[in-house]
């Protein structure tokens, strides 16, 4: 009877995991900076270029957003002449009938987004419709210099979709990667 000797074989495999706790956080840091560069670059073009001020109420509709991403507004607007001038209060009557805030609640869906509205009439109305052509339905007392329609919802949208198409860059799940080497034999 003649013996064989079965041959050794060695081999070095390498495993692969995931380090997902760590991908998470990085795709958690990208996103929250990225909604929040967007929501700057969305109300500079809608505050800044579009809303004009002359109480400030209207501008400080956008207050409690500009708060959340730091987004550096300030409001001035017209200097009371008479205390019981309602205008007197602009900011404070636009920031009151207003909300604005970050949403990073469901970031591990892969969703972040920013929120905004008002229920502030003027603002509303001049951003469909030319008050000086309709003083009585947009509750107009005095002729306007810079007229609506607005469309700074339109114009908002824009200037977001323009800076999302190209300006946020998920992180690669290959830093988080991680080798183990096993041998065989």
């Amino acid at each position: 009877m003649v013996a064989f000797k079965s041959p050794k074989f060695k081999a070095r495999f390498k495993q692969i995991e995931i380090n997902m706790t760590a991908w998470e956080k990085s795709f958690a840091d990208v996103m929250s900076k990225g909604i929040k560069q967007a929501a700057t670059v969305w109300l500079n073009a809608t505050v800044l270029l579009i809303i004009p001020v002359w109480s400030g109420a209207s501008r400080a509709t956008f207050l409690k957003l500009a708060r959340a991403v730091s987004f550096p507004l300030t409001i001035t607007g017209i200097q009371a002449r008479s205390s019981n001038n309602p205008w007197a209060k602009g900011p404070s009557i636009g920031f009151q009938q207003s909300e604005g805030k970050l949403n990073l609640d469901r970031l591990k869906d892969g969703i972040a987004t920013f929120t905004y509205e008002t229920s502030l009439f003027h603002l509303v109305f001049n951003e469909y419709n030319n008050a000086n052509d309709n003083p009585e339905a947009g509750r107009l007392f005095a002729r306007l210099k810079e007229p609506g329609p607005y469309h700074f919802q339109k114009i908002g949208q824009d200037a977001f979709e323009d800076f999302a198409r190209d300006a946020v860059v998920l992180p690669s799940p290959f830093k988080s990667l991680k080798f183990k080497s096993l041998r065989v034999g």
